[in-house]
C-alpha cells in the first residue's frame, strides 16, 4: 500500500512536503520536482524521474536500436550535400 501524508497548503499557496517523505525519496531543499495533474489528484515527481520516464518513452515509441540522434545527424548531412550541390 502507498504511503499517505496529510499536509495543508500555507497563506503563500505553498505545500510542505513531509521531512519523512523527503528523506525516503531523496529530495533536497532546492531539487526541482515536476506536478502532475491525474484523474486521481496530484502526483509530485523529481525532475530527473519524470525526464528519465520521457526518454524511455520516447526510446519505446523510437524502436529497438535506432538512435534518433544518429538519424538527425544523418538527415541534416544529407540536406547539407544536397544544398551544396
Amino acid at each position: 500500500m502507498d504511503d499517505v501524508y496529510r499536509v495543508r497548503i500555507n497563506e503563500e499557496g505553498r505545500l510542505i512536503i513531509p521531512a519523512s517523505y523527503r528523506k525516503q525519496h531523496g529530495l533536497a531543499v532546492g531539487q526541482e520536482v515536476t506536478l502532475r495533474a491525474t484523474s486521481d489528484g496530484l502526483l509530485i515527481t523529481t525532475f530527473d524521474r519524470t525526464l528519465q520516464q520521457f526518454q524511455n518513452d520516447v526510446a519505446a515509441l523510437a524502436g529497438s536500436g535506432v538512435s534518433l540522434a544518429g538519424e538527425l545527424i544523418s538527415e541534416r548531412r544529407s540536406e547539407a550535400a544536397a544544398e551544396r550541390g
